[in-house]
């Protein structure tokens, strides 16, 4: 609003010493004078407004980014959480994990709880931060997936486990998309360490033995 202010009334005042070169009776050489410094004003207002606008889409693209970054590692750490796989993976991985789950796949409450969490932060990223969103092509298309985990608890019905890894297949393509990640899905057969079970979930997502709780870490920084 500032840098509005500040160049419309530069504007203002190039217009206005342009006006009384025309209007007004002046000498030749203060006409030449007036025009002169008025068409220089303008130029550089309209240099400098050119300027901070690339400046300003820099500044939105590398919050995008690390927007979509951080909403990607959050997809990977709950997918490994819940399905386990290799501790580090590529997208073309994690899509590899989440097209291997099964019907019965067990969801416990914390498992859920990370999913949630990264519906919750898409929603809000959709909200409050759009200009940072749509400064990386694609971003929104895998927000606006992510954001359907944000219903996990709503009413009584259970989320299955096939649709849930649907959702997450779709927002992990477009951020791979968005980021210039693997689009391919890996071969699922090839996936070492894929262990669905409630236990070995424990045991990842808290750490030490299963039933220890030291304590739960937030998968996404300003989730909730």
């Amino acid at each position: 609003m500032l840098r509005a202010l500040v160049t419309a009334g530069f504007l203002t005042l190039a217009l206005i010493i342009l006006l009384i070169s025309f209007v007004f009776e002046v000498t030749p050489s203060t006409e030449s004078l007036l025009v002169n410094l008025g068409t220089e004003i303008i130029g550089i207002v309209i240099t400098v407004a050119v300027v901070e606008w690339f400046f300003e889409r820099r500044r939105l693209q590398n919050r995008g980014r690390q927007l979509a970054w951080d909403a990607l590692h959050a997809v990977e750490h709950a997918v490994w959480v819940w399905q386990g796989g290799p501790r580090e993976m590529d997208t073309d991985e994690v899509r590899a994990v989440l097209s291997a789950v099964g019907e019965e796949d067990p969801l416990p409450d914390f498992t859920e709880s990370l999913f949630l969490n990264i519906g919750t932060r898409s929603r809000r990223l959709l909200t409050n931060d759009p200009q940072a969103v749509a400064a990386m092509p694609g971003f929104m298309n895998a927000l606006e997936h992510l954001a359907r985990l944000s219903s996990l608890r709503d009413g009584d019905d259970v989320i299955p486990p096939l649709k849930l890894a649907d959702i997450l297949d779709d927002g992990t393509h477009e951020l791979a998309r968005t980021l210039g990640k693997p689009t391919e899905r890996h071969l699922a057969s090839l996936i070492r360490y894929r262990d669905p079970s409630a236990e070995s979930q424990e045991r990842r997502h808290f750490g030490g033995r299963a039933g220890y709780h030291p304590r739960q870490v937030a998968s996404w920084p300003g989730a909730e």
